[in-house]
C-alpha cells in the first residue's frame, strides 16, 4: 500500500513538472512568435517603403483619393510613395499631376498582385523598372514644378544606401497582411495618412497646423454605420466622452469619443469620431477581443466635420499607414 502510495505521489510530481516546463515553453514561444511577428513586420515597413510622408502630398491627394475609392476594396491598396516613385520612374516626369487619370490608374493596377489584392514588393518592381529597355532615361531631379511647389523625386530602388535590385538582403516574398479593413462598404475616403490639409476650423494658428496634419486615414460614413476590429488583441481604452455631437469650440474635444486596440504583434489601432456607448458592452479595458468582430458605430463626435471613422496606427510609438497591413482578401 504504502508503495502505491509513494509510485502515485512521485507520478503526481512529476506530472506537476512536466506541466510547469509545457507552461514556461509556451510563455517563451507565444514571447518569441510575437517578436518574430514584430521583426517581420518591421522588415515588411522597410522593403514596402511605406509609411513614409511624401513632400506636399496635398497635391497628389484629391487624384490619389479617388484612385483608392475606385479600386481599394476589390483590387488593393497602392501607398502613395509608391504611386509617385513608380509614375516618376516609368515617365521621367517630375510633376506626375500632368499625367492622365488614365495613366495614374494604370501604374495602381501595375503594382498590384490581383490575385492576392496585395502591393507586388518593392525589390520585384525595381528590377522590372531596371529591365525594361522601352522606358525613357531618368535623369528628374527634386526641384519645384511651374507652381512654385517643391517636388521630392522618391527612389524606393534605395534603402539604407544599398540599391535592393542586386541585394540578396530584400525578399521578393508577399507578406503575411495581419489586419482586417473596418468596413464593409458604403465609405467614402476624404483624408489620406499623413496627409498635410488645409482645412479652416476657426483655431488657433498652433491648434490648426496640429489639425491639418493627419495623422491616419478618414472614411467618411452615415452616422451609425458599423465598424469592425481590425485585428486580434486586447482592448487598451475605451472613452465616452461626449454624448452628442457638439462642435469643438464647445466641447474642446479633438478625438471624440474613441477606442483603442492593442494588437498581439505589438502594435495599436485607435477609431475617434466614434458613437458614444456604441462599443458591445462586453467589451471593457482589458478584455481580449479578435478581429472582424463588431468594435462600434461611426459617429462626427469631436473636431469633426462631418461623420466618418478616423483610424490610426501606431508602431512602436511611431504613427504608421495602417493600410499597408490590411488583407483585402479576408473573408470571416
Amino acid at each position: 500500500m504504502f508503495k502505491k502510495l509513494l509510485t502515485l505521489k512521485i507520478g503526481a510530481i512529476l506530472l506537476g513538472i512536466c506541466m510547469f516546463f509545457v507552461i514556461i515553453i509556451a510563455i517563451i514561444s507565444a514571447i518569441t512568435g510575437t517578436a518574430i511577428g514584430y521583426e517581420n513586420l518591421k522588415r515588411q515597413v522597410n522593403e514596402n517603403q511605406g509609411s513614409i510622408a511624401v513632400v506636399n502630398n496635398n497635391l497628389y491627394a484629391e487624384r490619389y483619393r479617388s484612385l483608392l475609392n475606385k479600386n481599394l476594396l476589390n483590387k488593393g491598396y497602392v501607398s502613395l510613395e509608391r504611386l509617385v516613385f513608380y509614375l516618376q520612374r516609368t515617365y521621367n516626369i517630375l510633376d506626375i499631376t500632368e499625367l492622365s487619370d488614365d495613366e495614374w490608374n494604370k501604374a495602381y493596377i501595375d503594382n498590384l498582385n490581383l490575385e492576392k489584392k496585395q502591393m507586388i514588393p518593392i525589390k520585384t518592381i525595381c528590377k522590372k523598372i531596371n529591365n525594361d529597355s522601352s522606358l525613357p532615361f531618368f535623369n528628374i531631379e527634386s526641384n519645384t514644378n511651374a507652381n512654385g511647389v517643391f517636388i521630392e523625386v522618391l527612389n524606393l530602388c534605395e534603402i539604407n544606401g544599398e540599391d535592393i535590385t542586386f541585394s540578396d538582403n530584400y525578399s521578393e516574398d508577399y507578406t503575411y497582411l495581419p489586419f482586417v479593413f473596418p468596413l464593409k462598404n458604403n465609405f467614402t475616403i476624404t483624408s489620406i495618412v499623413f496627409e498635410i490639409r488645409n482645412v479652416d476650423l476657426n483655431l488657433s494658428k498652433e491648434e490648426q497646423e496640429r489639425v491639418n496634419y493627419h495623422s491616419g486615414w478618414d472614411f467618411a460614413a452615415p452616422l451609425e454605420t458599423p465598424f469592425y476590429n481590425m485585428c486580434e488583441g486586447t482592448i487598451k481604452n475605451i472613452v465616452n466622452s461626449q454624448f452628442n455631437d457638439l462642435p469643438f469650440s464647445q466641447s474642446n474635444n479633438r478625438v471624440g469619443n474613441y477606442v483603442v486596440v492593442s494588437c498581439n504583434n505589438g502594435f495599436e489601432i485607435n477609431y475617434y469620431h466614434i458613437k458614444a456607448n456604441s462599443v458591445p458592452s462586453m467589451y471593457k479595458v482589458g478584455t481580449p477581443i479578435k478581429e472582424g468582430v463588431l468594435l462600434g458605430k461611426v459617429s462626427t463626435t469631436g473636431l469633426s466635420t462631418g461623420s466618418h471613422l478616423h483610424v490610426g496606427l501606431t508602431i512602436n510609438g511611431k504613427k504608421a499607414d495602417v493600410l499597408e497591413y490590411v488583407d483585402f482578401n479576408y473573408k470571416k
